[in-house]
């Protein structure tokens, strides 16, 4: 697909790519443009689950007419202007020439999500080419039909049954008139995040919101009570974590989860390979007194007794005296999650028993954060949704959950120019009735 607009018929579709809308799609959007010497209108739908994880089929009124459509592979690459250190840009390249690359400019401090129309380039160098996309808007599960699906696939392709499938599920949650459990369970969140630190306090506040958010859905979407501790900004200190884990009670059929965003370190001849956590309320602190080690935290909580405890760290895991920049980034991660099955989202917090921890990064290296937070804790967001994906034909799992997240971390800071590559760490012990 060139400027020309020459539509030929994709027969590659396969196992391969029904495997990746089935076990990865989270968020879908719509986007439409003219090009062309006649100015033709192509709606595109694409499909992201991930940066690694993108993909996208564009159609015409002919291709509609005809069951034809142009379709490839995404991947996202983030860039820094030159010479600009406070403007950044976001591109997704494809795997076919003949598709266009969509790009985004966002600047330092900008903490919306990629929502803003895109442009669309058949020649990045071309820059008076380039054409600006005049509508670009998220699409849900429960908005399709027949009729939408079929702009972009036709009734002999898998993808076109998955998608009116997970339409139905959709639908059917959204007119049930019972509630979802009659479960007299509570969610413990207990958040850490220090959002007032000069360098990283932007994305930690992000972090922060995002780990409310989200867990906050689930305790509302799975009839638990909310049992929720935050220690941020004036109120972050050694002395508070502590005070909130030590008056902590539970009950045996409870879920806990900590969740932390913030700098971390490790001593010079530590043993341990999990970080400890820095919980220094200013810089004039000594570091050396105001710290956890995150493997005590874990074993504290543990030890409560409830019946599926998950702690999470995304923060450093260097010797002290090294720090890492703030980086430029953002994602397509869409505020909301409409696209969820109950039954899979039960699964995970309903029917299993045991505990979790992980962290961002193994010993001697960096856990990087960006505009749109930590790429740890982002990538387990995108990787729960996945999980428990309307679309997801595997059974979610806790441990896939968390490899899966390391691995997209990973993947994020290695397609990040900035960065280098964090690989994390994990504990799972889990058993699912």
């Amino acid at each position: 697909m060139r400027q020309n607009m020459v539509c030929r018929w994709l027969v590659m579709v396969g196992a391969f790519l029904l495997t990746a809308l089935a076990g990865k799609a989270q968020t879908f959007y719509e986007l439409t443009f003219h090009a062309g010497e006649e100015r033709e209108e192509f709606v595109g739908l694409l499909i992201y689950a991930d940066d690694e994880h993108c993909k996208m089929r564009i159609v015409d009124s002919e291709a509609v007419d005809t069951n034809s459509c142009y379709e490839a592979n995404y991947t996202s690459i983030r860039e820094e202007k030159e010479n600009a250190d406070d403007v950044g840009t976001l591109l997704m390249v494809p795997d076919d020439e003949e598709m266009p690359t969509l790009i985004w400019y966002w600047e330092k401090d900008d903490e919306s999500d990629m929502c803003e129309a895109p442009y669309l380039a058949f020649d990045l160098e071309d820059v008076d080419s380039w054409i600006q996309t005049e509508s670009f808007q998220e699409v849900t599960l429960a908005d399709m039909d027949e009729e939408y699906v079929g702009q972009f696939y036709g009734e002999d392709e898998p993808e076109y049954a998955l998608l009116l499938q997970g339409a139905r599920t959709m639908k059917k949650q959204s007119s049930a008139a019972a509630a979802p459990t009659d479960s007299q369970a509570t969610l413990h969140l207990i958040i850490a995040a220090n959002t007032n630190v000069s360098d990283i306090g932007p994305a930690c506040s992000i972090d922060l919101r995002r780990i409310r958010s989200e867990f906050g859905g689930v305790s509302k979407a799975l009839g638990l009570t909310l049992d929720e501790h935050v220690v941020s900004g004036e109120n972050y200190s050694k002395e508070q974590v502590a005070k909130v884990l030590g008056e902590l009670k539970v009950g045996w059929d409870d879920v806990v989860v900590f969740a932390y965003s913030g700098h971390g370190f490790r001593f010079k001849n530590q043993q341990d390979y999990y970080p400890c956590l820095d919980l220094t309320a200013t810089a004039y602190d000594k570091l050396n007194e105001n710290y956890l080690p995150l493997h005590d935290i874990h074993r504290q909580l543990t030890a409560l007794g409830a019946r599926l405890t998950v702690v999470l760290s995304d923060c450093c895991n260097s010797e002290v005296s090294e720090q890492q920049p703030l980086v430029m980034s953002n994602s397509l991660f869409s505020r909301a999650n409409t696209n969820f099955d109950l039954a899979k989202l039960n699964r995970l917090f309903l029917q299993s028993r045991g505990n979790v921890l992980a962290t961002a990064a193994s010993p001697g290296e960096y856990s990087w954060c960006g505009t749109n937070g930590g790429f740890f804790l982002l990538s387990f967001f995108e990787n729960l949704r996945s999980q428990i994906s309307a679309l997801n034909q595997e059974v979610p799992s806790w441990d896939a959950l968390i490899s899966k997240t390391i691995e997209s971390a990973a993947k994020k800071t290695e397609n990040n120019q900035n960065c280098k590559k964090q690989n994390g760490l994990k504990e799972v012990a889990v058993e699912t009735r």
